[in-house]
């Protein structure tokens, strides 16, 4: 069985108005012999994402209860966007991009392996590779190991009785923060999201680590703790992160849940927690809100919000997922968070960012393979140093076709502006001067397949 997680968005005519949202989202589908069926079976997607079962990959090998998997994503994008008033600080002036056209991004993929070890040990990674930040590279992605029993045979199993109440994950691997991440497109592995892009605020950070789960049929808890930063990193300014969570089901196709991250590193610190501020992955969009777009690195997370500068970040997130019927989902999210920010206007100071971001989608399947989705989010800081902070939002809308269980085409409209920042604030999209109010819209096609 694989399950995708396909979220929905909110389309709103005021897009720079702070906008509360009543219909939230989300979307589970199941895909099926030779077109996807909806799901109508009792939700349990958070088990399933924790230990990546929705990636079940073709089986390769099966020897002595050994059974190994591989699974393989990939992704290719036609887009036409265009932007103004956009202006990126390049040493110490800002330019003015060259003229987007439209054209086709690298395709990426995602290589993913999985060794079932009996029943109750996973090992799992995988490898990204080409990225929106590096096309040319391979990247490591998740690496880690889940126990749900210690073997019999092994002198561990004297705390079996513990794990009768609690799994454990250990390795490299996103943190647990927020429902956002179980549903968004993660470089070729895209059908879990019915829209091409994120939200315009999405957490989403790798770290070593460990998180401890309790799960049971209607809720589930979660502590974690990890480096804070993406690697290794064993200098002593370095700092570390701890995380929690908590989730419940309390009637059937509903579902809460309630997320908490912190870390705290020195401001001498050379590496920071990535979980809002460095997107490995890159983004959906190519190009717009960006000086460079290649093997650089300058398209890292093109037009995301990025928040503070990764030294210190104490954020909380509550997600809510409603299945009112079995052809409309919906799911909303709400978070807030405190950094420490970059450094505004050139004056060598980091300041305080308070932030509050949002989003809501809805999916609506009008055939089995079929449906039509709308998001909208925004993230509006309250504090951003000594200067005046604003907002940035994003619509999208679009729609999708599954044309085999394996293969999925999208389309989709994105608008996203920035407003009520000082000129010259930097550092909430990258280094693109949200003062000016820039902006960015079009279309964008994607096809995927997945396995």
């Amino acid at each position: 069985m694989l399950i995708h997680f396909l979220p929905t968005k909110f389309f709103n005519m005021k897009p720079n108005r702070t906008i509360i949202v009543a219909l939230l989202t989300l979307v589970f589908l199941r895909v099926h012999g030779e077109q996807p069926a909806l799901i109508n079976e009792e939700s349990t997607f958070v088990s399933d994402y924790i230990e990546n079962l929705n990636h079940n990959g073709i089986e390769i090998a099966n020897v002595n209860d050994i059974r190994f998997y591989m699974g393989l994503h990939t992704v290719a994008r036609f887009q036409a966007l265009t932007q103004e008033n956009v202006f990126i600080l390049s040493g110490d002036e800002f330019v003015e991009p060259t003229e987007l056209g439209a054209g086709a991004q690298t395709s990426f993929a995602n290589l993913e392996f999985r060794i079932n070890l009996g029943d109750d040990i996973v090992v799992f990674f995988d490898g990204l590779l080409a990225t929106q930040r590096h096309p040319s590279r391979w990247w490591g992605g998740n690496g880690y190991i889940y126990f749900r029993r210690m073997p019999e045979n092994s002198f561990l199993s004297v705390f079996n009785g513990i794990f009768n109440y609690i799994d454990l994950k250990v390795g490299n691997f996103y943190a647990d923060f927020g429902d956002e991440w179980y549903r968004r497109s993660m470089n070729g592995d895209v059908q879990r999201n019915p829209l091409v892009g994120t939200p315009v605020f999405s957490a989403l950070g790798t770290e070593p680590g460990f998180e401890i789960i309790h799960k049971r049929p209607r809720y589930g808890l979660m502590v974690g703790a990890g480096t804070g930063a993406p690697e290794q990193d064993m200098r002593a300014d370095r700092g570390y992160s701890f995380r929690s969570k908590a989730w419940v089901s309390p009637v059937e196709n509903l579902y809460l849940s309630g997320s908490f991250y912190t870390a705290d590193h020195e401001a001498g610190a050379a590496r920071g927690t990535n979980l809002f501020r460095r997107e490995r992955l890159g983004g959906s969009y190519s190009s717009v809100w960006n000086l460079h777009n290649d093997d650089s690195g300058g398209g890292e997370g093109p037009g995301q919000v990025r928040i503070g500068d990764g030294k210190e970040l104490d954020a909380f997130q509550f997600d809510l997922t409603w299945r009112p019927i079995p052809t409309t989902h919906f799911k909303a999210h709400y978070g807030f968070a405190t950094a420490s920010g970059p450094e505004p206007l050139f004056n060598n100071e980091a300041g305080t960012e308070e932030w509050a971001y949002y989003g809501a989608d809805i999916t609506q399947y009008i055939h089995p393979s079929i449906y039509l989705a709308a998001r909208y989010s925004e993230a509006n800081a309250s504090e951003f140093g000594d200067l005046t902070a604003g907002s940035v939002n994003r619509i999208q809308i679009g729609a999708g076709a599954w044309i085999s269980n394996r293969i999925l085409m999208k389309l989709e409209y994105v608008s996203q502006s920035a407003s009520g920042w000082d000129e010259g604030t930097v550092g909430v999209a990258n280094f693109v001067d949200v003062g000016r109010d820039p902006k960015f819209s079009g279309i964008i096609f994607e096809a995927s397949f997945s396995l």
